[in-house]
């Protein structure tokens, strides 16, 4: 079991200081914040401050302002930031499941289905083939990449309609857990080892980040100020590694 000193809400959170290790500040996606807890425990070299706060967003943000030795990005990274010195280093794939309760009945939707879910337009299970049960939708803070992911594959960009908005993206899992007729959207990098809640498959792909159809899926990124240099370069070399990239793999698909 990892040994963190400080854990608020897994959102802010200091892993234990080596001997003599450099420290690497982490500002942005707490996806990728999944990974730096799990690199942790293998990489040595540096230890890390991980602020999950701002999401994608802050990323973005403190790599173009340099006020961060390391960003995370679990989208695209705005052409803006890349215009103006900011480097984005691809370092995993992801998935965002739908995920519901694990004693729903039901098992599949269509993309469809999900989108008229989540813009309000279906408002009952039992109109997907489902308990006569009140559809509860919940997302997480805008200011997640996994909530602009979601609107642009899912939703068309269509806006989203009656939602419950869980934050930090970890109470998601224990939201929809309570709630029989919760659905929500989240990472692949929460779930594993969870109980609970369960993935729907959509649109006839099964709900895995190892399958190349499944269509709501992202790229993960590292954001730097230029050229990564000293301690932040070795570190995203090794995570780049056949070793960094074997604990990238324990949550999401490796960048090769």
């Amino acid at each position: 079991m990892m040994n963190y000193r400080n854990i608020i809400y897994s959102l802010l959170i200091s892993l234990p200081f080596t001997a003599h290790a450099g420290v690497i500040n982490y500002e942005g996606s707490s996806t990728i914040g999944k990974f730096l807890e799990d690199a942790s425990t293998v990489y040595k070299a540096s230890t890390f401050k991980i602020n999950t706060v701002p999401e994608s967003a802050g990323g973005e943000q403190c790599a173009m302002r340099n006020t961060c030795d390391l960003g995370g990005v679990a989208r695209e990274v705005e052409s803006r930031f890349l215009e103006n010195g900011v480097v984005a280093t691809l370092i995993a794939k992801d998935a965002i499941a739908a995920l519901v309760h694990n004693d729903n009945p039901v098992q599949s939707l269509t993309k469809a289905q999900l989108k008229d879910i989540f813009t309000g337009k279906i408002k009952n299970w039992s109109e997907v083939g489902g308990e006569d049960l009140p559809i509860k939708p919940y997302v997480v803070k805008e200011a997640s990449a996994t909530y602009s992911v979601f609107a642009k594959a899912v939703l068309d960009n269509d806006p989203y309609q009656n939602i419950e908005v869980i934050t930090p993206d970890a109470r998601m899992i224990p939201a929809i857990a309570r709630e029989r007729g919760a659905i929500g959207q989240l990472s692949f990098s929460f779930l594993v080892g969870v109980k609970g809640v369960k993935p729907l498959t959509i649109d006839g792909q099964a709900a895995t980040v190892e399958n190349p159809q499944y269509p709501i899926s992202r790229p993960l990124y590292f954001t730097t100020k230029g050229e990564a240099q000293g301690e932040v370069k070795a570190f995203l070399d090794w995570a780049l590694s056949d070793e960094g990239q074997k604990i990238v793999k324990q949550r999401f698909v490796g960048a090769h």
